[in-house]
This record gives structure tokens, C-alpha cells and sequence, in this order.
């Protein structure tokens, strides 16, 4: 294993360590599909801007993908 990839696999557990990462990681991973940053904040009784915070480390760390989408009606 590389030291970059090693490096990676750190830092995801890492992530994934932290409490309410973890209970995102496992509302998203529980999901059959992709679900946005409000139905996150919603379903965790957390600010969206937390909720924000928390899923763009769990990108970083490679543990989500995400996708971007304007919801419908939003120009």
C-alpha cells in the first residue's frame, strides 16, 4: 500500500471516528438515493450549516460522492 493511500484510509477513519459524522455518514448510507444537505439537517435536528460542515469532510475523506442539483422550481 502507497503512502498516499495509506494516508487516505487514516484520515477516512478518522473522519468517520467523530459521533455526528458518523450518524450523517449512516443517514446517507442508509438512503437508496442521493439525499440534500436540508434533508440531512431534518433528519439529524441539526443547523444546515452543520450538516454542510460535516458532509463535505466525509467528500474530503472520501467516504460520500456528491452530486449537485438545483431543486426543481429554483432557477
Amino acid at each position: 500500500m502507497s503512502e498516499t493511500s495509506r494516508s487516505k484510509n487514516v484520515a477516512a477513519v478518522a473522519s468517520i471516528h467523530d459521533p455526528l459524522r458518523r450518524a450523517l455518514f449512516d443517514f446517507v448510507s442508509a438512503n437508496d438515493g442521493p439525499v440534500s444537505r436540508d434533508e440531512v439537517s431534518t433528519a439529524l435536528g441539526i443547523p444546515r450549516g452543520t450538516a454542510a460542515f460535516h458532509l463535505d469532510r466525509l467528500e474530503r475523506d472520501g467516504l460520500l460522492i456528491t452530486e449537485f442539483r438545483k431543486p426543481s422550481g429554483k432557477s
